[in-house]
């Protein structure tokens, strides 16, 4: 049957995000606002040098409110503010990058908006003009206002390119990619620096042959220093994982053709990153944390204490984003590629549908099979499964309530759910790659499965990332064991706790969930736990299964997306694929009622055609083998 890939991992979460203010600012009038954007508009055109700081101030304060953007895009003053990263007073250059960076990280969209404010020539002009041979200078009065813009333009080039093809187009074009790598010595620049740089290229160097190609020739010696690095200090860490994703990034993904030596550099830096206990961490952080008072007042540390704060703030932070990095490369490492997207030409019946669509996706190689021996040995030795499911598990609900409710650390609290969802999904991509022996055997296996559903089912539902990285780890654990001794699970106890109930609480989450990913990881994930139940009919789980054979075929009347409606029909169809369901199937009238569904799924495929290439497989594949099994099914049936 067709299957949905491994998804690569990649960010979907801005560089440097600012925190959202916790207190809503109370709304200006219409006229009001209005008549500030054009003082804001008067200032950052005027001559003077602290008019245009006072406009960029003042924007930047208007910004901090998501429900101005769009007014601060409709007055085109990206176009205006923009030019300023070129103004000849640092000051200027520095609150223009701040407050565009800030922008840039509210959404993708607003990133599109800039790009049509054309954000990208004076953003390229700067790295031409001011980046091309700038080193910071010891006594300078402005050398710490000059790091700071270079590292905001760093992120703002970033959150361009994380959203827009154009950028990347831009960027290509331009000598800044000759540029950035001068920026990784450091024996010149700061680490900050030297950090935002390595974060910049891991994004814009990933599918991008050109940049591909100039880091390559231009950082190649820096990266291996960098890489190389001695200590587990955080921020050495974080530079050297940054480090080991530019460098396979620079290689197409490909990490077997790097030399050997450096392979297991950058693994064992992988495993040294994801030991460290996250938990501990942040555990010993909230008890730095300044707590409320009884009025709701906070009470700020000063001095010397402030410092240390803010130096363990930051040593946490660059933690949690190097165990993050890893977790992307390691989820990356694992992913199978399928290349680009498709387009489907318009066709008149299922068989030119087809004739476009079909690759079927069922291939001798295992996934398993794919990686490397030398990448899958260093995965197992140095026990990184382990060391990711860990970081699935959050901290005690009161640190990560300290965490959010203290302005300061606001950030580490956001970073903690994004590397709980990263952790997830490079869980199902490991579950897919690793042999099951490695994973705890089978029950090591419905271990996860289960911990993962009470991820879903028993946490913040209002978490659409959590729970569609839970239901996906779901589904690959009840592969996996479906895949073991072709499903074979009948001398085990796995499922002999697993009541109706249980069931339906997932075929609930199924009904209310309004995202198409989640619903389909769902459907098939009850699927895969009724054809194992299949093993071991009785009166149970021949319930279970009329039940979920019933839910599913429900759905699919029910379901828009032809691509989720493929994978309801595919389910079902491997369901029943074996004679010994055929009892099963007459009793709920699977022939006659996908008999039904054939004509549905045709109409819906070829009104939805542009969907990723591997949704046009899973549609292909459900559109061919749906009349054959019908008929086959039939023929059986006939004679019971």
């Amino acid at each position: 049957m067709g299957k949905i890939r491994k998804p690569k991992l990649t960010r979907t979460n801005k560089s440097s995000i600012v925190p959202d203010n916790i207190e809503e600012e109370e709304q200006l009038p219409v006229d009001s606002k209005e008549n500030a954007l054009q003082t804001i508009l008067d200032q950052i055109q005027a001559a003077d040098v602290e008019e245009k700081y006072c406009g960029l101030q003042t924007l930047a304060l208007m910004i901090e409110n998501p429900e101005n953007v769009q007014q601060i895009i409709d007055r085109g003053l990206v176009k205006v503010a923009a030019p300023l990263l070129l103004d000849q007073a640092s000051s200027v250059r520095n609150a223009a990058a701040g407050t565009l960076r800030n922008l840039s990280t509210v959404a993708m969209d607003t990133c599109d908006a800039m790009m049509e404010q054309d954000v990208m020539t004076p953003v390229t002009c700067y790295f031409h003009e001011h980046a091309a041979n700038w080193v910071p200078e010891a006594n300078i009065k402005t050398k710490d206002e000059d790091i700071d813009t270079l590292i905001q333009c760093v992120n703002l080039l970033l959150n361009l390119c994380e959203s827009s093809e154009l950028a990347i187009k831009y960027l290509g074009q331009s000598r800044v990619l000759d540029i950035l790598p001068r920026y990784l010595d450091l024996g010149i620049f700061t680490s900050d620096i030297v950090i935002s740089v390595l974060q910049c290229l891991f994004v814009v160097v990933e599918d991008n042959p050109v940049a591909m190609a100039k880091v390559k020739s231009n950082a190649e010696k820096h990266l291996q220093s960098l890489l190389g690095l001695e200590g587990n200090d955080p921020e050495i860490l974080l530079i050297k994982i940054l480090s080991s994703g530019v460098i396979i990034n620079t290689c197409g993904g490909n990490i077997t053709v790097l030399p050997t030596e450096v392979i297991n550099q950058i693994l064992s830096t992988l495993a040294a990153t994801l030991a460290i206990d996250h938990r501990f961490v942040c555990n010993q952080l909230s008890s730095s944390v300044p707590l409320k008072d009884p009025t709701g007042t906070v009470d700020t540390p000063k001095d010397k204490a402030a410092k240390q704060l803010e130096n363990q703030l930051k040593s946490v932070s660059h933690m949690l984003t190097a165990q993050q990095s890893s977790l992307e490369i390691i989820a990356n490492i694992c992913s199978c590629e399928d290349g680009e997207d498709v387009q489907v030409n318009d066709s008149s019946d299922s068989e030119e549908i087809e004739e476009e669509l079909c690759e079927n996706g069922n291939g001798s190689i295992l996934a398993e099979d794919k990686l490397p021996p030398e990448v899958m040995e260093a995965l197992i030795s140095l026990e990184i499964f382990d060391k990711v499911w860990a970081r699935t598990q959050l901290p005690a609900q009161n640190v990560l309530l300290i965490l959010k409710e203290y302005e300061g650390s606001q950030l580490i609290y956001k970073r903690l759910l994004s590397l709980q969802t990263r952790a997830l999904l490079c869980t199902n991509n490991l579950l897919s790659t690793l042999p099951i022996e490695h994973l705890g055997g089978v029950n090591g296996v419905y271990k996860i499965w289960v911990d993962a559903g009470k991820l879903v089912f028993k946490s913040d539902s209002e978490n659409v990332n959590l729970s569609e990285s839970a239901t996906a780890v779901m589904r690959a654990a009840l592969d996996k064991i479906k895949f073991r001794e072709n499903g074979n699970t009948s001398d085990c106890s796995l499922f002999s706790d697993l009541a109706l109930s249980d069931i339906e609480i997932m075929l609930t989450g199924v009904k209310e969930c309004q995202v198409p990913e989640i619903r389909s990881n769902l459907i098939r994930m009850v699927g895969i736990l009724a054809l194992l139940l299949a093993n071991n009919l009785n009166d149970l789980t021949i319930n279970v299964i009329c039940t979920i054979t019933e839910f599913i075929l429900e759905q699919a009347h029910k379901e828009n997306e032809v691509w989720v409606l493929a994978e309801s029909i595919d389910t079902l169809v491997d369901l029943y694929s074996e004679d010994e369901t055929d009892a099963l199937a007459a009793k709920v009238k699977l022939v006659e009622k996908l008999t039904v569904l054939a004509p549905i799924l045709k109409n819906k495929a070829r009104q939805q055609k542009r969907l990723p290439k591997e949704y046009k497989v899973l549609v292909s594949t459900a559109i061919s083998n749906l009349p054959r099994f019908i008929k086959y099914k039939k023929d059986r049936l006939s004679k019971l």
